[in-house]
């Protein structure tokens, strides 16, 4: 799947400054609609390091209202964190209805670099998988809509960008000897991120790979813009059912289920827009 990628693909510098200033509005727009429906959102970054997850998520957050989203920078498990299941961290920081919670990494680090790293036993795997399956479907089922961005890049681009970190004392901290360790190995995590990538890509919380080359921001805004029409339609509910909590494709919560406005998923609902600066609050998870 990530060795078919074409990571070779450019943009003109025009075409992509037009493009992006018609996403970025429609994501503070996506995100009004999330406030007035309700819906709580999940936006998950994945990838490879170097891939660029943080500079994303800085990008990202420029559109949208400060007031209306968190992110969670995921760390290595606490003491106190390592005393429950893996996915405890997670269920005490989902999004209230409403809001966005943004995971630069996510629960996915359980089978991607706690794996590599040899953390998790191999007879714990299939559980782990069981239970990020398990949780994905129990929040979406009650109305999370969860996007997953996976960003790829092959070795030998992942390797100039460490390079390029390493050059610089002000950026050499950023890259770490288990990143290297990576990058020496990266067939290897390469497998593990395939095999992650195939069993826990569901209809209900798909993935969507993204080549983090130039101007890839085109990519990431894309995937989160492209089912705007879905949340126009969930707008559509007569008063009665606003007043009720209920919504066509909602349960008596008046969140949406994995479904929003019918038989088509919400898979794209996303974020709004704010007149303050936002600033980036990551927080460990």
């Amino acid at each position: 799947m990530l060795e078919k990628l074409d990571l070779t693909k450019k943009m003109e510098k025009e075409e992509y400054k037009e493009k992006m200033e018609h996403l970025e509005k429609n994501l503070g727009k996506l995100q009004r609609r999330c406030k007035e429906l309700n819906i709580p959102v999940m936006i998950a970054f994945e990838g490879f390091g170097a891939a660029g997850k943080g500079l994303q998520i800085g990008k990202l957050i420029q559109s949208l209202d400060p007031r209306g989203f968190r992110v969670y920078a995921v760390k290595s498990e606490t003491e106190e964190e390592k005393m429950h299941p893996f996915l405890w961290r997670f269920w005490t920081k989902l999004p209230e209805k409403g809001r966005i919670a943004i995971y630069d990494t996510s629960w996915y680090r359980r089978v991607l670099t706690d794996r590599f790293d040899k953390k998790i036993k191999k007879s714990e795997l299939a559980d782990a998988y069981e239970s990020i399956l398990s949780f994905e479907d129990q929040l979406t089922e009650d109305g999370m809509v969860i996007i997953k961005l996976f960003l790829a890049i092959d070795r030998k681009e992942q390797k100039k960008r460490f390079d390029r970190l390493l050059s610089s004392k002000d950026t050499a901290w950023r890259v770490t000897e288990d990143d290297l360790k990576r990058n020496e190995k990266f067939d290897k995590y390469l497998e593990m991120n395939e095999e992650m990538l195939a069993r826990t890509d569901t209809e209900k919380a798909p993935w969507h790979i993204v080549e983090a080359v130039r101007n890839n921001r085109i990519n990431n805004w894309f995937t989160l813009c492209h089912r705007e029409d879905l949340l126009d339609r969930g707008g559509d509910a007569d008063k009665a059912d606003r007043e009720s909590g209920t919504f066509p494709g909602r349960g008596r919560s008046g969140r949406t289920g994995g479904r929003c406005g019918g038989d088509e998923r919400a898979d794209g609902v996303h974020p709004w827009q704010g007149g303050s600066e936002p600033v980036l609050q990551p927080e460990g998870v």
